[in-house]
């Protein structure tokens, strides 16, 4: 997934449209995420069937008085509130957020949040990749085809998929958004989307006529929240040279919103998972309460 899991990014070059991690993208993919890539009634009915039973069960026409059955016990009927105490208020439920296309670009992390996020990418913006595209290019694939959703986040494409970048010498942070018809389908893709993470721990994008990318990746980790994350870390080996990972997919409503953060040093993260997840989190409740 460039999911929860970019030196020069995911099985991509330096510039950020050439990562193979996130085969979404006609043209190079951005360098750390590979190449660019629900009323409910029926308890008020059970409860009335139930009612109905219970009174056919106390009423026993063959146990009336006057037939040789004891008398009926007198049935105390529950009082009606005291003049002037309230009643118990009903709390209908909340009816679900449905993002549209116009409230993607909040979904994006600030250049605040892009800094706490990952340090290194203090002082940059997330500027949008036009060419990126959802899916794989012509001929890729990945290797086991069991583990695709690890590069393509979703298994059918989305109603509307966006994707913007950072890059510098030091560090390529990716950020897509996945955005589904609502949040049941969302909420099935996000649960779909870990149980791959869990269950690849090794997988390879194979591109004909370019060098691939191939990832070890620690078991994914979750949090569940309003908006619930799940985090991974990662090592991308691409064209002889190894790149750390650490990678955030955020289920945002019906959006699934993945942030990818790529170093140059094998050795050193590029971002804390927990702090990358956190931010994650929070700008996702950020987007959801500015509509």
């Amino acid at each position: 997934m460039t999911t929860s899991q970019e030196a020069t990014g995911p099985g991509e070059t330096r510039m950020a449209d050439q990562h193979p991690h996130h085969a979404h993208v006609a043209a190079p993919a951005p360098p750390g995420h590979g190449v660019p890539p629900s009323p409910a009634w029926p308890w008020f009915t059970a409860l009335a069937v139930g009612v109905v039973l219970a009174g056919l069960l106390a009423w026993r026409p063959w146990d009336q008085p006057g037939a040789g059955a004891d008398p009926l016990p007198t049935v105390t009927a529950t009082p009606d509130p005291a003049p002037g105490e309230p009643a118990a208020p009903e709390t209908p439920d909340e009816p679900e957020v449905v993002l549209g296309a116009a409230d993607v670009a909040s979904l994006f992390l600030t250049d605040d949040e892009l800094a706490r996020a990952v340090p290194d990418a203090a002082g940059m913006s997330l500027a949008p990749a036009d060419e990126a595209v959802w899916g794989l290019p012509t001929g890729s694939m990945v290797d086991p085809a069991a583990c695709t959703t690890a590069v393509t986040v979703v298994e059918q494409e989305p109603e509307v998929f966006e994707r913007r970048f950072a890059s510098d010498d030091t560090v390529t942070v990716i950020q897509s958004v996945d955005l589904l018809a609502d949040p049941s389908e969302a909420r099935a893709a996000f649960d779909a989307l870990v149980g791959v993470l869990g269950e690849c721990p090794e997988y390879q994008q194979v591109n004909p006529g370019v060098d691939g990318g191939a990832w070890q990746a620690q078991p994914p980790t979750t949090d569940a929240g309003d908006v619930t994350t799940v985090v991974r870390q990662a090592t991308l080996t691409a064209e002889g040279a190894s790149s750390p990972e650490v990678e955030v997919t955020a289920l945002v409503a019906n959006a699934l919103v993945t942030t990818t953060a790529s170093g140059v040093d094998p050795d050193v993260p590029p971002a804390d998972p927990a702090v990358l997840a956190q931010v994650a989190r929070e700008a996702g409740e950020r987007a959801l309460a500015d509509r």
